[in-house]
């Protein structure tokens, strides 16, 4: 579906960027609409070298924390970005830093200058650079904007520290299982054919030489079937369904669903805290903060919340009746909302569940490997009994 990139402005009377995905510019026009924004500019971003072009999270949050020092320093912002464009290691950073450079040259905003590279800026990132600009905080803007990116990603290298070591056991016991099923398990096809032939071969063995025999002739076919199966999924199901359907079920899977959930609120919790600390408007950060919870299922039930805010209702209310939010957390953004802290609430919000998250990840870590272990000795003890069953039973080999 192609991406637009649009400059609009709102009801009050604000000019605010940002991208959407529509099936033609009428649908997009339409969309910008019914979001009560009136466009000023609105163009179709192709899917070119610029779609590829992607700078790491953590060089990100350097790019804004050193453009945040230099500022508060006093350096103007066109030579900032000039200098760090000139220092920066990353090639697509130094290539984005002088197009912004340049465009700031002629008079464009910081803001509508990222606006025009949704590959390399995120909604997020270009909501707080554009309240910072509007009130006159562009600094304080940048460097809260430089911790939530930080935040965002050490918890990615935890998660990602803490699944190596199953994930690389279960690789192992995988390749294992199937190469004993493929090498190993047919040498013995030939000693068990008279038994075979008189029907007198025990079950577990019958079955065991029944899926050496599938894995070897199927083996080599499964995989392209499953890739193929996988793409045409995705090229038939819309998006949106799939994404919904795939966090619906890990979010309803034990272990796994409450720390899922967990994430993808504090990421909600965090982005949309920030944003309401640097003068966003809720309904903007709304709609921002629940594409950044990362799931579909939330961001649903969160766009269904910012309906009810227009409309002058609280936000608990509705996230409370979708039933996917915890109740202290409910109760703490009730309490928050009647006491005009939400901001300052939400954040440390967004603390209690990342580190409520990582506990219960690290327990699930430190029981996923023992089970795995105790998965991988069964199924080897199944195989080697049903080997050796024949001779137990003093059935005979010849």
């Amino acid at each position: 579906m192609p991406q637009f990139r649009y400059i609009a402005i709102t009801h009050d009377g604000l000019k605010v960027p940002g991208t959407l995905l529509a099936t033609s510019r009428t649908d997009a026009l339409q969309l910008l609409s019914a979001r009560m924004l009136m466009p000023v500019s609105l163009t179709e971003h192709t899917s070119g070298s610029a779609g590829r072009e992607k700078v790491s999270s953590a060089a990100m949050s350097s790019a804004y924390s050193l453009l945040s020092d230099q500022l508060e320093t006093g350096v103007p912002l066109l030579r900032a970005l000039q200098v760090m464009a000139e220092q920066s290691s990353d090639q697509t950073l130094r290539a984005t830093l002088s197009a912004i450079s340049a465009q700031i040259a002629d008079g464009t905003s910081l803001a509508a200058a990222m606006t025009s590279r949704p590959s390399i800026f995120s909604p997020l990132d270009i909501s707080m650079v554009q309240a910072g600009e509007e009130g006159g905080f562009l600094e304080e803007s940048l460097r809260r904007l430089a911790a939530v990116r930080e935040r965002q990603e050490e918890i990615r290298s935890r998660i990602r520290g803490a699944a190596a070591y199953p994930m690389l056991l279960a690789v192992v016991a995988s390749l294992v299982i199937t190469g004993m099923l493929i090498f190993f398990v047919p040498k013995f096809q030939p000693l068990f054919d008279s038994l075979q032939q008189a029907g007198r071969l025990p079950w577990p063995t019958r079955t065991l030489l029944s899926l050496s025999d599938g894995l070897a002739s199927w083996g080599l076919i499964i995989p392209p079937i499953l890739i193929a199966a996988a793409l045409l999924i995705k090229a038939r199901v819309p998006r949106q369904q799939l994404a919904r359907t795939v966090d619906r079920l890990l979010m309803n899977t034990q272990g796994i669903g409450p720390i899922v959930r967990s994430v993808a609120i504090a990421r909600f919790c965090r982005v949309l805290g920030s944003l309401l600390q640097n003068g966003v408007p809720m309904l903007r950060s709304l709609e921002i903060a629940r594409h950044a919870s990362g799931n579909q299922v939330l961001s649903e039930t969160i766009a269904v919340a910012a309906e009810s805010i227009s409309s002058g209702k609280n936000l608990a209310g509705p996230l409370a009746a979708s039933g996917h939010f915890p109740a202290d957390v409910l109760e703490m953004i009730s309490v928050a909302e009647q006491a005009n802290r939400l901001d300052t609430v939400l954040l440390k919000l967004a603390d209690k569940l990342e580190l409520r998250a990582q506990q219960r990840l690290d327990i699930l870590l430190r029981l996923l490997e023992p089970v795995m272990m105790l998965i991988m000795a069964v199924v080897v003890g199944f195989m080697v009994v049903a080997l050796l069953m024949p001779v137990f039973e003093g059935t005979g080999l010849g």
